[in-house]
């Protein structure tokens, strides 16, 4: 009875305190969230009301707020998601739940089938805990290491996407995973598909190895010492007169260069104008060699 009072006060919270189909119904997931409770044992019991009572109301089509459910669940926007779709597998509520057959056929990779399923039932086999296996975040992980074993390349974006996990969250499990796969299925590795590919490639290669360089190889090992030495003299040869050609082709190329360029005179230097020789004429001194006067002495004749 505290159970129900409590939900009917947060029914009430939630302006669904009227709706007895609604009630009704989410105390009937509530009992059956209990039965099955191993993967929502992380949520407290209010969140676990308030996702109850949402999904009851999405049954019925009855309007509920969203932001009020995850206000008072104590959740975030994303973790409310993500726990409601748990509960709503749990509950066997959603009609489009994740399978092998279904994630192989979307991915493209329906060869690591087989493999996932024996992946996926010995992890329960050997798990310390209850697991739900029908959960999407299990069918990923099984199917994304048969992949990883069997070679087959997926992105594991993809994978991620239809597990509803956070990066985090993925990052946490695969490692977990991993662990147990390389333990349990390492000789599974070795039967990878790319094994046959290779085999092919190597045929390939030898095929094309075997071009006519090859049999030109085998046709020279029955070849006689005479007819190797004569036939090596006509190809070194012919080599010369190649090398003696492309040098002759160079020096005319050169040779006409020089024709068409046209002669460059030698750069003369300017012509210097030449210095004025300075008059020695001076009044101060006689055109006459001997004594110097200051004044001519005509005057005082």
């Amino acid at each position: 009875m505290a159970k129900s009072s409590g939900l009917r006060l947060i029914a009430t919270k939630l302006g669904l305190g009227e709706e007895e189909k609604v009630l009704r119904k989410a105390e009937e997931f509530e009992r059956l969230l209990e039965a099955r409770s191993t993967a929502g044992n992380n949520l407290n019991d209010t969140s676990k009301v308030v996702i109850c009572l949402d999904l009851a109301a999405s049954t019925f089509s009855t309007d509920l707020d969203q932001k009020t459910a995850i206000k008072y669940s104590g959740l975030k926007g994303r973790s409310y998601s993500s726990s409601r779709k748990v509960i709503e597998n749990l509950l066997g509520l959603n009609d489009d739940i994740l399978t092998l057959s279904t994630l192989c056929l979307t991915l493209q990779c329906t060869g690591a089938k087989s493999l996932a399923e024996t992946i996926l039932q010995e992890y329960q086999k050997n798990s310390k805990r209850e697991v739900d296996l029908s959960l999407p975040q299990y069918v990923c992980m099984a199917v994304y290491h048969a992949c990883r074993l069997k070679k087959i390349k997926v992105g594991k974006s993809k994978f991620i996407e239809k597990s509803r996990l956070k990066p985090g969250q993925w990052s946490k499990l695969d490692t977990e995973w991993t662990k147990f796969v390389d333990e349990r299925f390492a000789s599974e590795s070795s039967k990878g598909r790319p094994h046959t590919d290779v085999a092919i490639t190597d045929n390939i290669t030898t095929d094309l190895d075997s071009s006519p360089k090859e049999k030109q190889s085998v046709e020279t090992k029955n070849e006689s010492y005479e007819d190797w030495k004569r036939r090596m003299l006509e190809k070194a040869y012919k080599e010369l007169e190649q090398l003696e050609k492309a040098k002759e082709n160079k020096e005319s190329l050169k040779a006409e260069v020089n024709l068409k360029s046209p002669r460059r005179t030698p750069r003369k230097s300017p012509r210097k104008t030449p210095q004025k020789t300075p008059l020695n004429f001076s009044p101060s001194k006689s055109p006459k060699k001997g004594v110097r006067h200051l004044f001519p002495t005509e005057q005082w004749n």
